[in-house]
């Protein structure tokens, strides 16, 4: 039996003791955005960009939303690199599903960490990047740089001080407040109720009674089976239904008025504590339905049966509702207590995520797909 060699054996040793080189980078990369970060280096970058905008356009609230603009620009690069590395991230995710326990999950991440796993690595990049970056476009308007003059210290020396008092600081923007309202009497409220649910529940009784005629006539079937998908969402979200038609038919618009609100960056302002809970309460539906329905398309080209993909959907789009309603309410009471500023950049970001399918992720695919595929054959030139 032959036996392995000294020299072998060194060099199995010494081939752990080395990371892959892109693990290596992002070791380095930690420690050093982090020296960086906790030494006040990002909320200088930020401070230095805002006041540059602001040196540019002289107002305030234009600076808070440009540089939500901005940063989404910035960071179209590695939302690129983001987009060619999805499939194999996707498949990672795949992977890490299939494990049986979260120590399983663990050994797997940090086995493809120390591999060196492209996607991966650049997923923690990202993550942490991101991270940074919105805590530090968060802070700036947490400061009281409005009324008490900023320390030049956290102004590059290239950027020109500003001058005070600060432009702009005055944010306007429309609004409809009701005049009046009309309460409908709780006899007509429950009657309106009582038809909903003879509307709902009468055809199914007469199908009961009639589908042995018809239950060979695919259009009739076909029919039945959506209103049954009807009635299945609709039963879905009957609660908050009720409780919202209760409140609307109780304080039924009956008179408005258009006016333009003024709310001063610098102070909390309630109206904005409101549109920012639900600007919060929309982008987080709109991410629960996005990603389910995401989950959806790749369950049923896996072959999963469309009435299991369904009865997830629902409970998923049952919670992520729920879930909204929590995020909202938590942002009116956190943007409650600080100047609306922060909630202007909020609602900036939110903006952009919603729109991003039809802007920004609109130029992304535009260049990927004008890039040749890595894996495609390259034609031999003479």
């Amino acid at each position: 039996m032959a036996t392995t060699s000294f020299t072998e054996i060194r060099r199995i040793d010494n081939s752990r003791l080395f990371m892959p080189l892109l693990t290596t980078v992002l070791v380095i990369f930690i420690i050093l955005i982090s020296i960086w970060f906790f030494r006040g280096g990002s909320f200088r970058l930020y401070a230095s960009v805002f006041f540059t905008l602001y040196n540019l356009t002289g107002q305030v609230w234009i600076s808070v939303l440009l540089i939500g603009i901005v940063q989404n620009v910035v960071f179209l690069p590695m939302r690129f690199i983001g987009l060619k590395l999805s499939t194999s991230l996707h498949a990672f995710e795949d992977e890490l599903e299939k494990q049986k326990s979260e120590e399983q999950q663990y050994f797997l991440f940090t086995q493809q960490v120390k591999r060196g796993n492209p996607a991966i690595i650049f997923f923690i990049f990202s993550f942490i990047v991101n991270a940074i970056a919105f805590f530090s476009a968060g802070r700036i308007f947490l400061i009281d740089f409005y009324a008490q003059k900023l320390n030049p210290h956290y102004l590059y020396s290239f950027v020109k001080y500003p001058d005070y008092p600060l432009l702009g600081t005055d944010f306007h923007f429309p609004f409809i407040k009701i005049t009046q309202t009309y309460s409908l009497p709780w006899n007509q409220i429950f009657t309106i109720w009582g038809y909903v649910l003879i509307a709902l529940i009468v055809p199914r009784l007469i199908w009961r009674l009639v589908k042995f005629i018809f239950w060979k006539n695919q259009r009739i079937l076909s029919a039945r089976i959506n209103y049954n998908r009807i009635i299945l969402k609709f039963m879905g979200f009957a609660g908050t239904l009720f409780i919202l038609s209760l409140f609307f038919l109780r304080n039924i618009p009956t008179s408005f008025q258009t006016l333009t609100l003024v709310a001063d960056l610098t102070r909390q302002n309630t109206t904005m504590n409101f549109i920012t809970a639900v600007g919060t309460f929309i982008t987080a539906l709109h991410a629960g339905y996005t990603r389910e329905r995401i989950a959806a398309k790749k369950a049923l080209a896996a072959g999963i049966d469309k009435e299991i993909i369904k009865r997830a959907t629902r409970t998923n789009i049952r919670m992520s509702f729920r879930n909204a309603i929590v995020l909202g309410a938590g942002a009116f009471l956190v943007t409650n207590q600080i100047p609306c500023a922060f909630e202007l950049s909020v609602a900036t970001f939110e903006v952009l995520y919603i729109l991003s399918p039809y802007t920004f992720d609109r130029i992304l695919v535009g260049v990927s797909n004008s890039v040749k595929p890595q894996n495609e054959p390259v034609a031999p030139t003479t």
